[in-house]
């Protein structure tokens, strides 16, 4: 009875792995984040770069002004960067 709980835990784990792995992925691409920033802050997007939580991405707005923004890699959420 032990041995055979212990196989269906097992099993439970293995199946759960993939799920797990693929919950940490990101959902959001460079692509869909250079979008997100450009529907918040017209303008055109200089770069976009990749950073471990979030995606920095850089608009030349119409008047002039650079703005950076980070996108949440899994979220999509943005926020601009004051610094």
């Amino acid at each position: 009875m032990l041995r055979r709980t212990a196989i269906l835990l097992l099993v439970a784990l293995l199946l759960a792995a993939p799920a797990a792995v693929q919950a940490n992925r990101a959902s959001i691409d460079k692509e869909q984040a250079a979008e997100l920033a450009l529907q918040q802050y017209p303008g055109r997007v200089l770069n976009v770069k990749t950073e471990s939580q979030h995606y920095r991405v850089r608009v030349l707005q119409r008047d002039g002004r650079v703005v950076t923004l980070l996108v949440d890699r899994r979220t999509g959420r943005l926020t601009k960067d004051d610094r």
